[in-house]
């Protein structure tokens, strides 16, 4: 008989009436069988922070929230040795519109009433896809295996590191970030490790910062609508090439001492075709900008 992975959940409530707040925690406890996680969170609003905490758990979730406002969905499911769990926090539709309307504005600010702590282990290698409507993600992953990573605002300013500087676990194949009306912004990538980095801006901002040296060879595909990309370079110079997409409308700037070697076509002082980790740019840019700083 195929082994299973329990999964726990234990369900509080703090206050009365309307007010009433939902205290949950979920946990999945592994019994051996589990060898990756593939993780995906749906958050409709509210604050969420992920970080890594040791321990047996390959996940461990801790919550509260509002039931009038917000449901929470939470699952699992064993695929051979291959762990698919989620985590939905659906808008139930019941808040006044100047509520929504604060949270759109307001969305660097903690909601305290929707808020959700999620860890995962240091030593299971994890696919993660997270999704933020409104409101604010704090996601720091400091020595965590990920092995692709998929994140996706509509309109939430989410913040993406390595706070403790402490590496990916492993290399990562790919790094996919999504920004529709929101705002992204992603410290030390360079400790990601990642092969491929994939970035799509639409009316929002992202901004990429490589603070460290970067390890590997990195391709870095991007495509800005009418929203802004910055990149941030470290200050030494390192091996860059970076190719634009021919297009009438752009603003578009590159750090003194780079050189167009064709059209459209920049590289850094130190750029050799086959260094071992040359960041590769190629950007598609259409009415917003794409800026690179030192």
């Amino acid at each position: 008989m195929q082994k299973v992975l329990l999964l726990v959940a234990i369900v509080g409530i703090a206050g009365m009436n309307g007010l009433a707040q939902t205290k949950e925690h979920f946990t999945v406890q592994d019994d051996g069988s589990c060898e990756k996680v593939y993780f995906k969170l749906k958050a409709a609003s509210g604050t969420c922070e992920i970080r890594t905490r040791k321990g047996d758990y390959p996940i461990n979730i801790l919550g509260n929230h509002n039931e009038e406002y917000i449901t929470s969905e939470f699952g699992q499911s064993l695929e051979g040795t291959r762990l698919n769990a989620w985590l939905n926090l659906k808008d139930n539709g019941n808040e006044g519109f100047g509520t929504k309307l604060s949270k759109i504005f307001g969305k660097k600010t903690m909601d305290t009433e929707n808020y959700w702590n999620i860890y995962f282990t240091d030593y299971k290698p994890y696919n993660l896809n997270l999704n933020y409507g409104v409101g604010n993600a704090y996601i720091d992953l400091s020595d965590i295996a990920v092995e692709n990573l998929k994140i996706s605002s509509a309109n939430a300013h989410v913040k993406v590191g390595y706070l403790s500087k402490l590496q990916n676990k492993i290399e990562m194949d790919t790094f996919m970030v999504s920004v529709d009306l929101g705002d992204v912004e992603i410290e030390r990538l360079s400790l990601a490790r990642a092969k491929n980095i994939l970035a799509e801006v639409g009316f929002g901002s992202l901004v990429l910062s490589f603070d460290e040296l970067p390890q590997r060879a990195s391709e870095i595909w991007a495509r800005v609508g009418a929203g802004s990309l910055e990149i941030n370079l470290p200050n030494e110079d390192i091996p860059i090439i970076v190719r634009m997409k021919d297009t009438s409308y752009r603003k578009f700037k590159v750090p003194e001492g780079f050189k167009e070697i064709r059209d459209n076509v920049f590289v850094s002082s130190v750029y050799t075709p086959d260094a071992a980790n040359l960041l590769e740019f190629n950007i598609d840019l259409s009415m917003g900008s794409v800026v690179f700083k030192k």
